[in-house]
């Protein structure tokens, strides 16, 4: 019900918008320039062909070791784990913005989010992804587009992740692709045009179709740490049970026959097969013997698995600390030691940022009716802080640089990642510091001889230990009035029977009332709300709340009083 509404709602807006499409392109009509050198797919000569690289033998890789899975998993999740968000300066443009892939994830029914975290996936592992654009007037409420040479161009209503190792390319004599083949193993397959497709890479070497997946290198490390490992394993096999050896006799006492002429050694030989697992061989002085191991003598392996292991790290750009062997590292340690996973994240959400912005974010605002290069119309999206420690000492570095007057605020708040416009009456300063000087300024502050520090001390005292936020309340003196309050109607409303049950009921409430108030009160106080409000205002409010509940249960007593009369 709720998709047949939205089509007719797209509809209704496409009609109104049919008659004439959008002239729209980038910088006011600029026309595209192709490139005048030649590429390495040239050599193709048109024809369709696979990438350079072979992507399947990553995707087995990932699939049988557990180095290189978690080492994908665990960028993964941080990315994740930071998150996105649309920002720009004009909150029309990015109110458009977000409704466009609010659209787009309610026709495609997959979150823009997951879309996102499947692209950074195939960047991390295959260092490349593409997406198809499904362009539908119809299920889209951008506004056709018509090109310099005429062309006119559907909205995109949806966008689609294409397995990078199922593609094929047919390109120019300069390497600008001409056409994009999916082919599956079963031999079906299907074509996209250049421009219904976004090719995300890194690591693209000039004249190759595709970037260089930063995981080809380590494979062969990985593979020789498992062969080595192996080794390993056949190595304990053939040490795991020792070789006994039996020595019978020697040059002084030579070993002996039995009367019926059998040697001795052939004796216990047949007497240790014969026993059992737990048995026990006793005999004289002549008989030795030595169990065979390795004793020391076999290669000390410990060392060279080590060095292959911290191959295998490095070329995953991850470190033993992040794969859970802390070892003896502290935090600091730790942290160092992180650093290279942490900015490998952060190079490849800078990559998703320059394609999601150029390809998507440029192409919705021409469907929308607004010029990309125009530097007001910019939207951006932006990725959450991946390495918080190294971001808190940068905004630190900032704000200190607007304190002393090095930058403006414009563009401390541009490096700390937020909007240039301030809503000052939302900001700390209006709400609470402005009206706490208004009440000092209206008779609440102290004029005793001291002023202002003698103000202060009341309010925030301090000690050995440090400064309070707020006065410290004296919790005796507050239970001992609460008392009294009780006793005084435990006094004045003694009753029997089931309205004595309700008058005891009304006072237990009123107790819990009044404390649960002067709790908030504190709260609030040690929430540093209202730091600079003397010690006498604030025992005025606690003796004000223990009045007005008091004077509540009273009524309400009185009432209880009166239906028994």
């Amino acid at each position: 019900m709720k998709s047949d509404l939205l089509l007719k709602i797209l509809n209704i807006s496409n009609n109104k918008l049919k008659e004439d499409a959008v002239k729209m392109t980038p910088g006011g009509g600029l026309k595209k320039i192709n490139s005048k050198s030649i590429s390495y797919t040239e050599r193709h000569r048109g024809m369709w062909f696979r990438p350079e690289y072979d992507l399947a033998e990553i995707q087995i890789a990932q699939d049988t070791d557990s180095y290189l899975f978690k080492s994908i998993q665990k960028k993964k999740n941080r990315f994740l784990i930071a998150g996105w968000d649309v920002v720009g300066q004009d909150q029309e443009i990015v109110s458009y913005m977000r409704r466009r892939i609010k659209e787009i994830e309610y026709v495609s029914k997959k979150p823009f989010e997951l879309l996102v975290t499947e692209t950074f996936t195939d960047m991390c592992r295959y260092s490349n992804a593409m997406w198809v654009k499904v362009r539908n007037k119809h299920s889209s409420s951008g506004k056709e587009r018509e090109e310099v040479g005429g062309r006119k161009i559907e909205p995109v209503a949806g966008y689609f992740i294409l397995p990078f190792e199922t593609l094929l390319f047919k390109t120019k004599r300069n390497g600008d692709i001409k056409k994009i083949q999916q082919k599956t193993p079963s031999g079906d397959y299907k074509e996209f045009f250049p421009s219904d497709v976004i090719h995300f890479y890194d690591n693209k070497k000039p004249g190759f179709a595709m970037g260089t997946p930063e995981l080809i290198p380590v494979l062969d490390d990985i593979a020789l740490l498992r062969r080595l490992e192996e080794n390993v394993e056949a190595l304990i096999e053939s040490n795991l049970y020792p070789l006994f050896h039996y020595k019978i006799g020697s040059d002084a006492y030579p070993e002996r026959y039995s009367p019926a002429g059998i040697k001795e050694s052939d004796i216990v030989r047949s007497t240790i097969e014969y026993m059992p697992a737990g048995g026990v061989y006793i005999s004289d002085h002549r008989h030795k013997i030595d169990a065979i191991g390795s004793e020391g003598r076999a290669l000390r392996i410990e060392g060279y698995l080590e060095y292959f292991k911290k191959r295998v790290f490095a070329g995953l750009g991850i470190s033993s600390v992040d794969m859970g062997e802390g070892d003896t590292a502290n935090r600091s340690t730790a942290n160092t030691l992180s650093k290279s996973a942490i900015q490998d994240v952060e190079a490849i959400q800078k990559m998703l940022k320059i394609f999601i912005e150029f390809f998507v974010f440029d192409e919705l605002l021409m469907e929308g009716g607004y010029d990309p290069v125009a530097e007001e119309n910019k939207v951006e999206i932006q990725f959450g802080v991946i390495d918080k420690e190294e971001r808190s000492k940068t905004e630190n570095q900032t704000i200190q640089l607007w304190l002393n007057n090095l930058i403006t605020e414009t563009e401390a708040r541009k490096s700390l990642g937020m909007s240039p416009e301030l809503e000052l009456k939302k900001t700390h300063f209006e709400m609470y510091k402005r009206v706490l000087a208004e009440m000092q300024k209206n008779g609440f502050s102290d004029t005793r001889p001291g002023g202002s520090k003698l103000s202060e001390n009341i309010s925030r005292p301090e000690n050995q230990h440090g400064k309070r936020i707020a006065p410290k309340m004296n919790s005796d003196k507050i239970i001992k009035q609460i008392q009294n309050k009780v006793n005084n109607l435990n006094i004045s409303f003694s009753q029997e029977g089931e309205s004595g049950e309700m008058i005891e009921k009304e006072i237990l409430l009123f107790q819990k009332d009044v404390i649960l108030k002067i709790k908030n009160i504190l709260e609030k106080l040690d929430e540093g709300r209202h730091g600079g409000i003397s010690s006498n205002i604030i025992e005025d409010s606690v003796n004000t709340v223990i009045e007005s509940s008091y004077k509540r249960t009273l009524e309400e007593l009185n009432i209880i009083k009166a239906k028994k009369v």
